[in-house]
């Protein structure tokens, strides 16, 4: 158990087992509350696994044996970039969105409960993490070289863990290949075939979906109506039959979008028909 301690201006611990590195010496003594005086004979830092399952370093911390309880300064806390927040029997630790660690009053003093961790790797882990986010997910290399010119408070150094918004950030669209915007030179060398709906209104005739079909050469438009998109093949049929009697000539490449009415049997017609199916890039 550790007291949190706003008089407190010294983290102080009585085990020496706990520190992550350590100095031994002579460090002079401390005050305690009750008039009384523990000899301090070393100082090193500490690595916390809180109830919150964070990691707090606790650096400049004093080895005092004769101590009845560990002390966690709440001033060095503040100096060094955390929060504390009191409220109605409660205490959390922040730092700036991280809950660090939270506990409740017992008998007018604030306690948490917090295991040592064996080494500060994480805690220093935490810290670089918390920094990259607050520099606009800088750059592990530029974390290191502000670390150096001792810029950043209580950052030494920096190895960053996978960051899933950089990740996302520098993803890319696989490329396509672009098609030439220029017009077929004759009718029905293509097809623009596109279907819309629902509607939230449906059309006297009960339909809630309406297919358009525009020849690249000419620009003509036929517009059908559709009560729903299982009728999308069987228009299709009877638009390929009407088109190719009345022109006399062959459709040879339809192009839609990836919806999956042009999928399965639809395909199959095309195939068999020995129309060209272009299918639109999936990227917007």
């Amino acid at each position: 158990m550790w007291i949190v301690d706003n008089g407190a201006t010294l983290h102080v611990i009585s085990r020496k087992e706990f520190f992550t590195s350590y100095t031994s010496g002579d460090f002079g003594v401390l005050k305690m509350g009750n008039d009384g005086v523990s000899k301090v004979i070393g100082v090193g830092d500490v690595c916390l696994q809180t109830n919150m399952g964070m990691q707090l370093l606790l650096r400049g911390v004093k080895h005092a044996p004769n101590v009845r309880f560990n002390l966690i300064s709440m001033q060095i806390l503040d100096d060094g970039g955390y929060d504390n927040h009191f409220g109605s029997g409660k205490w959390k630790l922040t730092k700036g969105n991280l809950v660090v660690a939270r506990w409740e009053k017992n008998s007018k003093l604030y306690w948490t409960k917090a295991l040592v961790a064996k080494d500060s790797v994480n805690a220093m882990d935490m810290e670089a993490s918390l920094w990259h986010q607050r520099l606009s997910h800088i750059s592990e290399k530029g974390l290191n070289c502000l670390a150096k010119m001792d810029v950043l408070q209580g950052l030494k150094s920096a190895e960053l863990e996978k960051c899933s918004h950089c990740m996302d950030g520098k993803q890319t669209r696989v490329s396509f290949k672009k098609h030439p915007p220029s017009r077929k030179s004759k009718l029905l060398q293509l097809i623009h075939f596109d279907v819309c709906g629902p509607l939230k209104v449906k059309s006297f005739s009960g339909a809630l979906y309406f297919v358009t079909f525009i020849d690249d050469y000419s620009r003509k438009l036929w517009v059908h109506a559709l009560q729903g998109k299982d009728q999308v093949l069987e228009r299709f049929k009877k638009f390929h039959a009407l088109v190719e009697r009345q022109s006399g000539k062959k459709l040879k490449r339809i192009r839609t979008n990836n919806g999956d009415e042009y999928c399965g049997p639809f395909d199959v017609y095309c195939k068999q028909h020995g129309i060209a199916h272009e299918k639109t890039p999936k990227t917007p």
